[in-house]
């Protein structure tokens, strides 16, 4: 899907993208803490712990890359509604943008959710 945004769009577009990726990179370490200090009762060796951290790591960078790599100004407004459809994104953060970009977003995030409460 392809919606230009305006300059001004685009901005605001950025910073609530590149918040989004420190945030999502801070709940992952989160995770990753405390999954680290549950290894001992959960895993049965100090392998098992490496093997199941490698595994959640290039998981993580797997969906992080999807995500946010070579992102240009044709692939926000998509990446905009998944930020906002994975909770990343509220509705405080899609208000800064004007109405019709704004409606545009919640439209297309409820046809992809199937929730028309959204």
């Amino acid at each position: 899907m392809f919606i230009e945004l305006s300059k001004s769009q685009k901005k605001i577009a950025r910073e609530l993208i590149e918040n989004s990726l420190q945030m999502e990179c801070a709940r992952f370490l989160e995770e990753i803490e405390k999954s680290i200090s549950n290894q001992g009762q959960e895993c049965k060796s100090p392998h098992e712990a490496y093997l199941n951290l490698y595994k959640n790591v290039k998981s993580f960078d797997k969906h992080i890359a999807k995500r946010y790599d070579d992102l240009r100004g044709s692939r926000y407004f998509i990446v905009l509604v998944g930020l906002f459809l994975d909770n990343i994104l509220t509705q405080e953060d899609l208000n800064r943008f004007d109405e019709d970009v704004r409606e545009k977003l919640l439209n297309t995030a409820k046809l992809l959710s199937n929730d028309s409460e959204l």
